[in-house]
């Protein structure tokens, strides 16, 4: 004797004629649906936060340059002639400005005025928790200056000094 099996395409066929669905299909998602948004929201946040990152660093990166320029202002009002500044970026949120000065003006007493004047803007920024400042000093001769060197620190960007300016 044979035994003949219905297939699935006779089981659903026969309880489709039973069963509704009572609910729209648009709405009925599978665990792989859920997975499938889930991943692709992932995704969209990855993205989403690497542009955040992106857009905090070279915010931060433009607020540097400004306080870089108050700075070499603040120098040049007081008589100094910085020579050349620099970037040093630790992380997306913390900086550090290094402005060289010809030895004779960075060893003077008179430029004591201006280490003040640095600590007034690392203040200014202390209750910023995206942004953080640190500014640091050097006398620089221009024979012995290396800035292969400066950049193994990590002074990798150089301010753009307008020479007229300096």
């Amino acid at each position: 004797m044979s035994v003949t099996t219905p297939t699935n395409q006779d089981t659903f066929n026969k309880s489709s004629n039973i069963w509704e669905v009572s609910v729209d299909k648009n709405t009925i998602f599978t665990n792989d649906d859920v997975i499938d948004a889930f991943l692709k929201g992932k995704e969209v946040g990855v993205k989403e936060k690497k542009q955040i990152f992106v857009d905090k660093l070279n915010e931060n990166i433009e607020k540097s340059a400004n306080f870089t320029e108050s700075m070499l202002t603040f120098l040049r009002k007081n008589n100094f002639n910085p020579v050349s500044a620099h970037l040093k970026i630790n992380a997306f949120n913390d900086f550090v400005i290094l402005v060289t000065l010809p030895e004779d003006e960075f060893i003077s007493e008179e430029f004591l005025v201006s280490y003040n004047f640095a600590a007034t803007i690392e203040e200014q920024v202390m209750d910023d928790k995206y942004y953080n400042v640190m500014f640091m000093f050097s006398d620089r001769e221009e024979e012995t200056f290396n800035k292969n060197l400066l950049a193994s620190d990590g002074f990798f960007m150089d301010y753009k000094i307008n020479k007229g300016e300096a």
